[in-house]
């Protein structure tokens, strides 16, 4: 059965060849197309930058990586083997003069991807905003509504990553007010409860489960009830980085277990992802 990794950081660990290569396996088990975040923008300094990624991914990531101050077009990615690409813009770096997408959009960006950290995330081990930037919850608020304005002006579908177990109320008003956008609220907003909240009073949200596989292997009825209360609005997400094919193989394969329901495996795995992402050939 085919299916659509909706979640897969554009990040790697050695050559551009050697990543490459490495998906083709993934490609030959039914990969159709991947929603790429990519970071094209960053800071200066890479210490700040590493400051903003999860501690469980440093090892994951090229350093050299943020030594270089990125153009938008530069670091999109190239010809795939085969696998349609849906570029996002990860704005965890961006900064109050830097705040306008449209050169983004010209570059060929499509989607926003927002990591809303005003402040620190220690079970992730992210130093966030307030931290790093000096910024208040209020500039957070203000600058992340911004962004996901003009970001819906441009028809683009928002990753909303959030712990809602934290920042509900105000992941909840911002949602609200675009009802036109496609959100994706990943991880499960770190609560199924609460991104059960969110689901059941807006229809323009979707979630995925990228990075809970190891709570899934753990759980697999209670995540397989839920995912069954919601088969339009769970899309199929891993959370690997372009170096790290292999993890995208290990959910599918635990998926395709945990879901029995043919027809709500064909929408988890594909088509809520196409729904939203259209059937786009070209990055």
């Amino acid at each position: 059965m085919n299916f659509c990794d909706a979640h897969v950081h554009f990040l790697r660990h050695g050559s551009e060849e050697e990543t490459t290569r490495g998906w083709i396996p993934v490609r030959d088990e039914g990969l159709q197309g991947m929603a790429v975040i990519i970071m094209g923008y960053h800071l200066a300094d890479r210490r700040r930058c590493l400051a903003l990624v999860p501690g469980a991914y440093h090892d994951r990531v090229d350093h050299t990586f943020f030594d270089r101050f990125p153009e938008p077009e530069a670091c999109l990615p190239g010809d795939f083997p085969g696998i349609p690409l849906f570029p996002y813009l990860d704005s965890r770096f961006m900064e109050e003069g830097r705040a306008d997408l449209k050169p983004f959009r010209e570059a060929g960006y499509r989607g926003l991807k927002v990591l809303y950290i005003p402040e620190e995330d220690k079970e992730n081990r992210m130093a966030g905003w307030k931290k790093v930037f000096g910024r208040s919850m209020s500039a957070s608020e203000n600058l992340t509504a911004r962004l996901v304005e003009q970001a819906s002006d441009f028809g683009w579908p928002v990753i909303f990553h959030a712990d809602l177990r934290k920042y509900a109320p105000f992941v909840e008003d911002l949602l609200k007010a675009f009802p036109g956008t496609p959100f994706v609220i990943p991880h499960f907003g770190f609560s199924r409860k609460a991104v059960d909240r969110v689901l059941e009073r807006m229809g323009h949200v979707s979630t995925d489960f990228s990075s809970l596989l190891p709570f899934m292997k753990e759980a697999p009825e209670a995540y397989g009830d839920f995912i069954n209360t919601y088969p339009d609005r769970v899309l199929f997400g891993s959370d690997a980085t372009m170096g790290w094919p292999e993890l995208t193989l290990e959910y599918v394969a635990f998926v395709k277990k945990m879901i029995r329901d043919e027809g709500v495996l064909r929408k988890v795995l594909a088509e809520n992802y196409l729904r939203i992402h259209g059937d786009k050939k070209e990055a």
